[in-house]
């Protein structure tokens, strides 16, 4: 074969791999060319209430060997990779979809403490919100989010993923947005599944008709599942705040339930390690604010138990798992 129709062929081949293959129900194949190596790092988020635009602008991610954060330690300087031209509009990132920022980078084996730093925002600069009334600067106490320790091993690809509960993190004072880090969950990709999940109709209609008097503006409710570890119970159920009251259970993730083009309620979640969850539903979200807990006279409260899903990650992480609530 002439060498040129060998290129051709090659790049055939790749965009054949691009476009997957199978049911869809599985991440990536164990036989699809040359095992990937080096350390990917992907960003996702769950959107927030009232915020169209959540841009993030990157500035460093830092690895630390041996376990110690920052500066020199035993003679081991930190390897600092530059991201400052990767800027991220978060909510364009959501459910199984992620943003690809770093993708197979070589690393040297052993083990690392890895920080992610951004650039809050500062007038025109920086990281910012959009939502109804304009663009605001975006801040943060701490502007990084400390990922973890990893384990490099040499001829591995080692894929992880932040995953950002903005419904959790973003938190808004009627002044100014901050992000904190509440609500933030480091995924490795080999052991999660995505969640598919839909609500009973009569599930919207009751609770809707149960809580008339506590419609949101323009009598809307806002609807929302929550993902709490396996086994709690609808009693146990807490809200977004970033400490679960004496006897509550803080939830892992949220997520809208919103309409499909079928009519369909429907919710998803992203990355989530494999294991069992129990799903809450309410209609109340709207009177859920992640900066502080909703004391009983809020009206707000879970109103019913979804069930218990188990997510499995599949042979090589991704897979995707569904979950009915009701009916």
């Amino acid at each position: 074969m002439k060498p040129g129709v060998c290129r051709i062929a090659a790049i055939l081949a790749a965009l054949l791999v691009g476009c997957g293959g199978g049911d869809g129900h599985q991440g990536e194949g164990p036989n699809h060319g040359p095992a990937p190596e080096g350390l990917s790092i992907g960003l996702s988020d769950a959107p927030a209430d009232g915020v169209s635009h959540l841009v993030l602008h990157m500035d460093a991610l830092e690895l630390t060997p041996s376990g110690h954060m920052g500066g020199h330690h035993a003679g081991s300087e930190p390897i600092v990779l530059d991201m400052s031209h990767h800027r991220v509009d978060m909510l364009a990132y959501q459910g199984d979809d992620a943003y690809p920022l770093l993708h197979q980078h070589h690393i040297e084996p052993g083990r690392y403490r890895l920080r992610l730093h951004w650039t809050p925002g500062s007038g025109d600069h920086g990281s910012y919100v959009d939502d109804g009334s304009g663009r605001h600067p975006l801040y943060g106490d701490h502007p990084y989010f400390d990922l973890g320790e990893v384990a490099i091993r040499a001829g591995e690809h080692h894929h992880f993923t932040l995953e950002m509960d903005l419904r959790q993190g973003l938190h808004h004072n009627g002044e100014h947005y901050a992000l904190e880090h509440h609500g933030m969950r480091w995924v490795d990709n080999g052991t999660m599944g995505h969640l598919k999940g839909t609500v009973d109709a009569s599930w919207i209609a009751d609770c809707e008709a149960d809580n008339a008097t506590l419609a949101g503006p323009d009598s809307q409710f806002v609807h929302v599942a929550y993902l709490y570890p396996g086994g709690t119970t609808l009693a146990q159920m807490d809200d977004i705040a970033p400490q679960a009251e004496e006897g509550q259970v803080a939830p892992v993730a949220t997520s809208w339930v919103h309409q499909d083009h079928n009519g369909e309620w429907v919710f998803g979640v992203g990355f989530l390690p494999a294991g069992e969850y129990q799903v809450g539903y309410t209609c109340l979200g709207h009177l859920d604010h992640p900066d502080s807990n909703e004391a009983p006279d809020s009206g707000f409260a879970l109103y019913r138990d979804g069930g218990t899903v188990a997510i499995e990650s599949g042979d090589t992480g991704g897979h995707h798992n569904t979950h009915r609530c009701g009916g």
